[in-house]
């Protein structure tokens, strides 16, 4: 996903200089501002491309979802090829909630959770509204241990110790 939000801002650097290059040809005299034909449709395929690349990273982003059911947490992924990872609830036994200055802003955060079946650690990558679940996950398991690491936002109050 990081990968493609980078091609995505590469594309952008490339339209925005295209289009400065046609703004500012003039001054630079390149050969390439005086041929309109060939400039105008590498600046409308390198477009093109960007918006494409867009869209494909936001419909990749919204079908990427987490469920919570009593019995697991069910990660679902994918806009073509649809991947679903399943994690029992009933082996969870703590959360941690890492957050960030962005986080705290836009309300989302990477919930770590430990599986002691498995042994493991699998995170919930930068979930918007990471207290619901947290809450729902409290429900369902009442014993399960909670982290968590705020970053305080500047002048605002501290909020109390959850």
């Amino acid at each position: 996903m990081i990968r493609l939000i980078l091609i995505d801002l590469v594309f952008a650097v490339l339209v925005v200089g295209f289009y400065f290059i046609l703004v500012q040809g003039e001054q630079f005299n390149m050969n390439i501002s005086t041929n309109t034909a060939l400039f105008l449709t590498a600046f409308s395929a390198i477009g093109i491309i960007k918006i494409l690349l867009t869209i494909y990273v936001v419909l990749q982003w919204l079908n990427e979802y987490y469920e919570i059911t009593p019995d697991a947490i069910i990660h679902k992924k994918g806009i073509i090829f649809k991947h679903i990872e399943r994690y029992g609830i009933n082996m969870v036994r703590s959360m941690h909630i890492h957050d960030t200055f962005l986080g705290e802003i836009f309300n989302f955060a990477t919930v770590t959770l430990y599986d002691i079946r498995l042994n493991k650690y699998f995170d919930m990558y930068h979930i918007h509204n990471p207290r619901r679940y947290t809450e729902a996950l409290k429900a369902l398991r009442p014993q399960i241990e909670i982290k968590t690491e705020h970053t305080r936002l500047p002048f605002l109050p501290k909020e109390d110790a959850d």
